[in-house]
């Protein structure tokens, strides 16, 4: 079920991507890096060990602090890391 709610979220972040809403360039290609390295995670066999192990959550939050226009999605989906327990 959580896993479920983290690709919501994921989907979410896909579209800020893609509707290139982020107008710096060196914060879009940063996200998109983390995004990339989350969805490696989603799609792997254990996604919460890749999470923690790449220290994407830790990625996620300096994006959650300094950018409003991702801001809510990045919280969204750390709430839903962390009900995976991450």
């Amino acid at each position: 079920m959580a896993i479920k709610k983290v690709k919501s979220e994921f989907e979410k972040l896909s579209a800020i991507l893609d509707e290139e809403l982020i107008a710096d360039e060196c914060t879009a290609g940063e996200l998109r890096h983390v995004h990339d390295e989350l969805q490696e995670a989603i799609q792997s066999g254990d996604p919460a060990k890749l999470i923690r192990d790449k220290k994407i959550t830790q990625q996620l939050i300096v994006f959650e602090e300094t950018n409003p226009v991702v801001g809510k999605v990045i919280k969204d989906l750390i709430l839903a890391l962390s009900s995976m327990g991450i």
